[in-house]
């Protein structure tokens, strides 16, 4: 009986998805007056866009208040992020360019707070036949790591470093049976950081290579259901050994690791999209002073359309993080995130969302007077509203909250940031 309520149900939802797919089309044609156009060079269209953002923070260093020798410090800031988009307008294949900024310039103690971060990508797609083709991506990042970070506590100003992905795969069904395999491949390049003291932090020691092919193998039960497998395989290579946070112990950070994952896609047209996996990790260091990491993990990703004017994302992952912390070989984090969008009227959109993450450090921070693992909860969220004026211009403001509740004394920290944005783009 319940199994028969059960498929009456999902009939049911297939069902209304139908219709209300329809109406879906119908809302986003009158949303359409809105949205970028850009302008056609050959069969390329160009997307230039240009953002000012005035932003508030109460904690630009995000330190513990219960700090009294270090307070934490507020400030404003103003964005500049200048960014430009070509993409092919082909009948089959695909090429696509992308550049953005983001320049910051903040009013208090600018020497320590300021950055310049910019982002390049190039993604293509090779169509081979019906379902199977080759895609790729190749992208470099000049960018800053989070002041929030353990592993640039001591650093006086951010920590800079460029970040170069390069990945191929390729996709083939036959039948009911998909393959996905291929590999990416990312280089981290750090830059010392200058500190009070006067030796710099020798962050420059972190830079490494990491390495992961991946296979995927699906099978579709049915239409909008497939059952698979993924197997993949981490290797990080480092150039030297690592200090702890620039400064302290050097560790031989190398390791390789797998993860093996079972799962089921779902894509109900319009209504629901989801992908959900479930599997076993595991991750073996060169240096005998760090342990091996293993255990269970998985990711799901849920999108979620109860009405045509609002989506739902949600999402959930558990993996292992790259550290610098004395005697940790690595951060097994599990997160949860959850985003709200509704289209209050054609061109006046809320947001509200928030997420969760708790890091368990794998061995206690050596020197500490903490002689147990470290763990840190770290939860925000945040509310906004954006207003478009027409396609070329708009403006959104947003509310942010941060807080880290952790076990080591003085680590954690809780900051408010408030922004205001204006856009134009053609």
């Amino acid at each position: 009986m319940y199994k028969r309520k059960l498929l009456v149900l999902i009939i049911s939802l297939c069902t209304v998805n139908t219709s209300w797919a329809t109406d879906r089309k119908i809302v986003d044609r009158q949303t359409a007056q809105y949205l970028q156009q850009g302008k056609y060079i050959g069969s390329f269209i160009l997307l230039p866009s240009f953002d000012i953002a005035e932003t508030y923070n109460s904690n630009i260093f995000y330190t513990d208040k219960i700090n009294k020798s270090n307070p934490p410090k507020s400030s404003y800031a103003t964005h500049y992020k200048p960014g430009i988009a070509l993409q092919s307008d082909w009948n089959r294949h695909s090429l696509g360019f992308k550049f953005d900024a983001d320049i910051a310039q903040y009013v208090t103690l600018p020497d320590q707070t300021n950055y310049n971060d910019f982002h390049t990508l190039l993604k293509s797609k090779l169509d081979v036949v019906r379902d199977s083709y080759f895609d790729g991506t190749i992208a470099y990042n000049s960018i800053h790591e989070n002041r929030f970070s353990p592993d640039q506590t001591l650093g006086k100003g951010p920590t800079l470093y460029d970040n170069a992905f390069v990945d191929a795969f390729y996709t083939h069904k036959f039948n009911r049976i998909s393959l996905n395999t291929g590999i990416n491949a990312t280089d981290f390049s750090y830059q010392d950081v200058p500190t009070d003291g006067g030796e710099p932090l020798k962050m420059s020691s972190r830079n490494h290579r990491e390495y992961l092919p991946s296979v995927r193998v699906g099978y579709e039960i049915q239409p909008g259901y497939e059952a698979f497998v993924k197997f993949l395989y981490k290797q990080a290579q480092y150039d030297t050994k690592v200090f702890t946070n620039g400064l302290g112990t050097a560790y031989d950070r190398n390791s390789t690791g797998y993860n093996f994952l079972g799962g089921m896609a779902f894509d109900l047209t319009d209504l629901l999209s989801a992908d959900i996996s479930f599997g076993y990790l595991q991750r073996s260091y060169v240096d005998p002073q760090l342990k091996n990491i293993s255990g269970i993990n998985g990711f799901i990703n849920l999108k979620w359309r109860p009405t045509m004017l609002t989506t739902i994302s949600g999402k959930l992952s558990r993996d292992i993080n790259e550290t610098t912390q004395s005697g940790v070989s690595g951060v097994l984090a599990t997160g949860f995130g959850l985003d709200i969008d509704h289209e209050l009227l054609r061109n006046v959109h809320l947001m509200a969302g928030g997420s969760f993450s708790n890091n368990g450090y794998q061995g206690y921070v050596v020197g500490s007077s903490n002689q147990k693992n470290r763990v840190d909860n770290m939860l925000s969220f945040n509310v906004g509203a954006k207003y478009m004026l027409n396609r070329y211009f708009s403006s959104d403001i947003s509310y942010n909250y941060q807080n880290r509740d952790t076990n080591y004394k003085g680590s954690g920290y809780q900051g408010d940031t408030i922004m205001l944005n204006i856009r134009g783009q053609y």
